[in-house]
């Protein structure tokens, strides 16, 4: 049904929880961990907003307790969390990263995620489809998604747009309860394109130097040809003259539509697609290769004007980024 809350979902019951929710959300293994007589209990209820599912997730410990959910694979689906109360940690074979209240967390399509519960908690998630997704980075953009959309893996404060973002989805789900829900008498997409649309430009993600362009979505041909081609073989070596024949037009002209419509020129363009594309890499490594294989990997061949180029753009060296995942 679409709008209105539905009642909630009260159980201590780990088979029967993991069933509902995996029925609303994703298929997970699910572990309650109590020292005490009470078990440990939670409550769960779900909203449709257009092509937005709502969910609200509480747990309630009694105490000592645990909850330790894992993913193996959260399919065509990204997840996105506010944590409104308690202590959790999250990542995604493991739980290794801690998520507090006022942070905000993006959940990729079609990876793994892992989830503890520490303490009494309370949280709110939207569900979005990946086409659904893709469609409104689409529409922003006026590019197709040739690259899996990936944003950063890491709990974000409310801060800036990002605290917009989280503020319009508690109002929505405040309003969800009410008999006279605004949000609920209407078709749903007026608020979901709103949060789609925050979500994209607020959100680090491997399309944020395309968002951050206040310029129209629609460009010319030539451009997004250029930059389609860009964002297709961003890891391979790629010269001016590459961009030209893709194009179709002159130097002069290609320069002059990259910075009317994104604000530099080609080359730098590409530079801040392979930046982006490291810092995603980096976040989600943990360790696993090192600064220098992922900036090879991403494009870049002198790993010292690497280096200088991230910490410019993102305000920390890259081997930063690795250690904080």
């Amino acid at each position: 049904m679409e709008g209105h809350w539905t009642p909630y979902f009260v159980s201590s019951d780990t088979q029967e929880t993991r069933e509902i929710v995996g029925q609303n959300i994703t298929a997970h293994t699910l572990e309650h961990k109590s020292p005490r007589k009470r078990p440990v209990t939670v409550r769960f209820r779900t909203a449709y907003l257009g092509p937005l599912t709502l969910h609200e997730m509480a747990y309630s410990m009694f105490g000592e307790g645990e909850a330790t959910i894992h993913a193996s694979r959260m399919a065509n689906i990204y997840l996105c969390e506010i944590n409104l109360a308690g202590e959790m940690a999250v990542g995604r074979e493991t739980a290794t990263a801690p998520f507090r209240p006022g942070e905000i967390y993006m959940i990729n399509a079609n990876t793994p995620h892992a989830k503890i519960w520490r303490t009494d908690g309370r949280q709110l998630m939207i569900k979005i489809h990946q086409t659904d997704m893709e469609a409104a980075l689409e529409r922003l953009t006026g590019m197709p998604v040739r690259d899996p959309l990936r944003f950063d893996a890491r709990p974000r404060k409310n801060l800036g747009a990002a605290g917009t973002l989280s503020d319009m989805i508690e109002v929505v789900g405040r309003d969800l309860d009410k008999t006279d829900s605004v949000f609920a008498g209407l078709d749903g997409e007026t608020a979901a394109r709103i949060i789609l649309d925050l979500m994209l430009k607020s959100l680090p993600n491997n399309y944020s130097h395309l968002l951050t362009n206040p310029v129209p979505a629609v460009r010319p041909r030539h451009v997004r040809f250029a930059a389609e081609y860009i964002h297709t073989h961003s890891a391979n070596p790629i010269r001016l003259n590459d961009l030209v024949a893709a194009s179709g037009v002159s130097r002069r002209s290609l320069h002059a539509g990259f910075r009317k419509y994104y604000g530099v020129p080609p080359m730098i363009y590409l530079r801040n697609v392979r930046l982006d594309l490291a810092r995603l890499r980096l976040s989600r490594e943990g360790g696993a290769k090192s600064v220098t294989d992922i900036a090879l990997e991403c494009g870049f061949t002198h790993l010292s004007k690497f280096a200088r180029a991230y910490k410019d753009r993102f305000g920390e060296l890259p081997s930063e980024t690795l250690r904080n995942t």
